[in-house]
């Protein structure tokens, strides 16, 4: 029986010589898009340091979109302020989303298009099971985040649907969601996951991560933050470099105020963390066809 994936594969009609249909089915090019990513996120990674994030493009981009663009020849005369940029850039050091979120997701989207590819699963079924199997495990990392952010930091608000992070939280559950359809699809097409010793050791691994990341034994800096109900200080439990804090707890807004710690050994841990939890997923997403009760290679 045709699937609907064997039909979106079929669609060959283009439109102005675009075929609408093709951003599903050529996986190959998604592959080089996020290799792409995966290359400008690393090297980012390592220009801006270890505990670097996004928002120090911003001061550059800013500049070349509005103030370069305008009066190129001029600007290249005078000279590209290069040290204001950098130096202004360096205040948004380790607040934000880190350059190695691209380089550990897209990685993962990338190994996990190749090998449901070599086992079969092409095109289509391969772009969008990648994509949700991908997203879950961005989805499971970021809502055990924040729990026990929450639970540890007193910082109850990333976990509470309210106005701003309510988006956040139904996207994370929305990606562990979708996973868990693509699983029951893939089941029912007679594929099973990967639930092998090497899973187990892995979810073991993922786990004693965790603990050892709640129960950091060694010194941790303390913040003190004044807000609207009194003093707040980071707990010596999970400990982050990046605290969001909601100043104001009663005005029913879900949103935190950034403050950086500087402690590279806690990035370490919390960069070692999200990669093994994702070698994991990805382990348990190598699914392998079943018939008849046996594995088809």
């Amino acid at each position: 029986m045709e699937s609907v994936f064997d039909r979106i594969d079929e669609q060959k009609q283009s439109f102005l010589g675009v075929t609408p249909a093709a951003i599903l089915w050529n996986v190959t090019n998604w592959r080089k898009y996020f290799a792409f990513c995966v290359i400008c996120g690393l090297v980012a990674w390592g220009v801006f340091g270890f505990d670097s994030c996004w928002s120090q493009l911003k001061p550059f981009i800013e500049y070349f979109s509005s103030i370069f663009i305008k009066n190129p020849i001029v600007e290249l005369r005078n000279g590209i302020p290069f040290a204001e940029l950098w130096a202004e850039s360096r205040t948004y050091y380790g607040i934000g989303n880190h350059f190695s979120a691209p380089v550990i997701y897209g990685s993962a989207f990338i190994y996990l298009s190749l090998y449901l590819e070599k086992i079969g699963i092409k095109k289509s079924l391969n772009f969008c099971s990648t994509t949700a199997l991908s997203l879950m495990s961005v989805g499971t990392f970021e809502l055990m985040w924040n729990s026990f952010y929450a639970h540890f930091h007193g910082q109850v608000w990333v976990i509470t649907f309210q106005w701003k992070q309510v988006a956040n939280l139904c996207a994370f559950i929305a990606f562990v969601t979708i996973g868990g359809f693509v699983f029951l699809y893939l089941a029912l097409e007679g594929y099973r996951p990967n639930l092998s010793k090497t899973s187990l050791f892995l979810l073991l691994l993922t786990v004693g991560c965790w603990i050892f990341w709640i129960n950091y034994p060694f010194p941790v800096e303390h913040i003190v933050v004044e807000t609207s109900v009194g003093l707040w200080t980071n707990s010596d439990m999970f400990p982050q470099t990046y605290y969001a804090t909601d100043i104001l707890p009663d005005d029913k807004i879900a949103i935190g105020e950034p403050y950086w710690v500087q402690n590279d050994m806690v990035h370490l841990v919390n960069t070692f963390t999200k990669i093994v939890q994702t070698i994991f997923i990805l382990n348990v997403c190598r699914v392998k066809l079943i018939k008849n009760g046996e594995n088809q290679k």
